[in-house]
């Protein structure tokens, strides 16, 4: 679907109009007109890099320049400030890259002119009905790791307008109202490549987004509505259509408003690749009895349909919270679900409750204790012993590599079908196992571990993974749970114990050996911390013993922190964890290790400057082992208009990848 009113021509012909307006000669004295802050800048960015590509044989040496010359214009006005006011800028330089030593494979060079311009002009903002028009654009051409580059071009063009709480809509009896219409067109252009492997998108998108509030004494009514239309020339699972609807409302009432009903609908719709809808409707309840009483009541229901079939879900849950004792608190809750597959469906029913006491001892500290038992019921009528899963929403760790991941939600995972998509800024990008990401299995479930080589895969990026799992066809099967805890809490010293106990048993019908589970889980902890003036130290140590039916395991976790400040502008930290697993009856074995270090000092004249070291290492005999070692400095001079910002690291990747990098910025600004 496009959108002709969004074109570029016609977004282009409304900024050349608007500068017009600005610089033509005046020829009446009745209308104004007025230049705002003039900012201008130069900037040189030079980028060094040294790589040696261990799995390739291949050296990379290369060296980038980049020039770029600014203006920006801030705060021009026609007729008057709060008729419309402007903002303009522009700059405009050349990239230049040299490829200074390249041994068995062709090196892209990135040579070519970089152009960005930013434009937005408010219209009418002292009114209740300010309108915004914006254009803008960003070029960079960037040397990634791993033997790469990435050259970004984004582009967005559109308008707002808002709707005040102040506008007529009041006379009308239409209080505290207010709206938000906001109406773009997106261009993002990407051809990047990493370890070899390349990534390209040419995405369009043609958005509209709109939400409304609706403010009462009591009460409070929101909407949101988005349509997204994506085009991509390059990948054809990222072009569709969609629709999200969202609608709330909550209200307080009651003799002292101690009750409160929260309401949300939310529907949404894709056509296109990966096509589907997914409906969403929950109601909930919170009465406040008293001081020490309170019960919740919630109920939801989900409608998902998509290639794999329709799927609806009916959950009801009721809570209650009594603090019996000022140190004795009390929950309980019960829950019931029937979830409906195109293979067939399943009926839950369960109920807990649990009991926390708190005491307060000498030296400021504390002792606490607690239990909890609950009862679950699953009653599963499927044709097939398998279910599909459809985007399952998960994030990708903040920092790739050294066996950083997520577990997928559902056991016994048919690993042949996992599918998994980076979401990032709406889009659909597929990604390839061995190359984006690995699997590694933690008993009955799986673990995605994205690889820090992806070319599509960046830290913190949304993804969506969809895929089958197995089921026991036909059985009726309760789970049993039993936890007990308890530990003390002093300033400088903590200790913890914690069994779980679960036990899963046939009630009707043939289970499927393997199935169902049984474990007890015995954790153990303990720290020690400390401040002394400008120290802060912590040690800590988790001892984790797993005994089921289907995986046994010895677990132990360590975790170190060392902090000095040793004025205001100067202070050091290191930091280091170890995660130790063994798997007596599989004969395998995990570990982790993260070490970090790192001194940061601010000076008064203007210059700051971090460094940093770090060690991870990563070791599992069922997935292939990491291990990454890396260092640099980076610091940040400013003197009256001149900023110098130099950087150094170093990243070996062992075995894979040895990566040197030097960077520095200089930027003059003129006025």
């Amino acid at each position: 679907m496009t959108l002709p009113w969004l074109s570029r021509g016609v977004t282009l012909g409304c900024l050349i109009g608007l500068l017009t307006a600005c610089t033509a000669r005046m020829t009446s004295a009745e209308v104004r007109w007025g230049l705002g802050r003039w900012q201008g800048e130069g900037t040189f960015y030079l980028d060094w890099e040294n790589q040696d590509d261990k799995n390739s044989h291949t050296k990379y040496e290369t060296i980038l320049f980049q020039e770029r010359v600014g203006l920006r214009n801030v705060g021009a006005f026609i007729v008057d400030p709060r008729f419309l006011t402007l903002n303009l800028g522009g700059s405009f330089g050349l990239s230049q890259e040299e490829g200074l030593s390249v041994s068995d494979s062709p090196l892209r060079v990135g040579n070519g002119t970089l152009y960005d311009y930013a434009f937005d002009g408010l219209l009418l903002s002292d009114s209740e009905y300010p309108v915004t028009l914006f254009a803008v654009r960003n070029q960079n051409i960037l040397t990634q790791g791993f033997g790469g580059q990435s050259d970004v071009t984004y582009q967005s063009e559109g308008g707002t307008v808002e709707l005040r709480e102040g506008s007529i809509l009041k006379d009308y009896g239409l209080l505290n109202l207010s709206s938000f219409l906001d109406v773009h067109r997106e261009y993002l252009k990407e051809d990047s490549e990493v370890f070899g492997s390349p990534f390209r998108q040419d995405q369009t998108r043609n958005i509209v987004r709109y939400t409304a509030h609706k403010g009462g004494e009591t009460s409070d009514l929101d909407l949101r509505y988005e349509f997204n239309d994506v085009n991509d020339d390059v990948n054809p699972t990222n072009v569709f259509d969609s629709h999200t609807v969202r609608l709330g409302h909550s209200v307080d009432f009651g003799p002292t408003l101690n009750r409160r009903l929260d309401s949300i609908v939310y529907y949404f719709t894709r056509d296109g690749s990966a096509g589907g809808s997914y409906l969403s409707l929950d109601e909930g309840l919170r009465l406040d009895h008293h001081r020490d009483l309170s019960t919740d009541y919630r109920y939801n229901f989900t409608r998902s349909d998509s290639d794999a079939g329709l799927t609806t879900t009916n959950a009801a849950t009721v809570g209650l919270l009594y603090r019996l004792y000022q140190q004795l608190l009390t929950t309980a809750g019960a829950r019931g679900m029937r979830q409906e597959f195109p293979t067939g469906d399943e009926t839950i029913g369960s109920a807990q409750t649990g009991l926390d006491y708190y005491r307060p001892l000498a030296w400021s500290g504390q002792l606490y204790a607690g239990t909890s038992a609950g009862y679950q019921v699953n009653d599963n009528n499927f044709t097939s012993s398998e279910i599909e899963v459809v985007d399952e929403p998960h994030t990708a760790p903040p920092v790739l590599g050294a066996g950083a991941g997520f577990t997928l939600d559902n056991a016994f995972v048919v690993t042949d079908t996992i599918v998994m998509v980076d979401v990032r800024g709406g889009a659909r990008l597929p990604t390839t196992l061995g190359v984006d990401y690995a699997l590694s299995p933690q008993g009955s479930l799986t673990k995605i571990i994205p690889l820090p080589g992806s070319p599509v895969i960046r830290p913190g990026d949304p993804l969506e993974v969809s895929y089958t799992y197995a089921v026991d066809p036909s059985v009726t099967f309760s789970t049993t749970t039993v936890t007990a805890r308890t530990g003390v809490d002093f300033a400088w010293v903590a200790a913890s114990y914690e069994h779980l106990f679960s036990d899963q048993g046939r009630l009707a019908g043939t289970a499927t050996p393997g199935f169902l589970i049984n474990q007890n889980l015995d954790r153990f902890t303990f720290e020690l911390r400390h401040q002394w003036n400008a120290v802060y130290v912590r040690s800590a140590l988790a001892y984790e013993i797993l005994r089921s039916t289907i995986v046994d395991s010895n677990a132990w976790r360590f975790g170190q922190q060392l902090s000095y400040q040793a004025r205001v502008d100067l202070s050091a930290q290191i930091t280091g964890e170890e995660y130790l697993v063994d798997y007596p009856g599989q004969g395998r074995q995990s570990n982790s290790y993260l070490v970090r270090g790192s001194v940061d000092w601010v000076a008064p004249i203007g210059l700051s400057m971090s460094t940093f070291t770090g060690y991870r290492e990563f070791h599992d005999t069922a997935v292939p082992s990491d291990e990454i070692v890396d260092a640099g400095v980076r610091a940040r001079w400013t003197f009256q208009n001149l900023e110098i910002m130099p950087s150094f690291t170093w990243a070996d990747y062992i075995g894979r990848l040895n990566d040197l990098r030097a960077e520095l910025r200089l930027t003059r600004r003129w006025f």
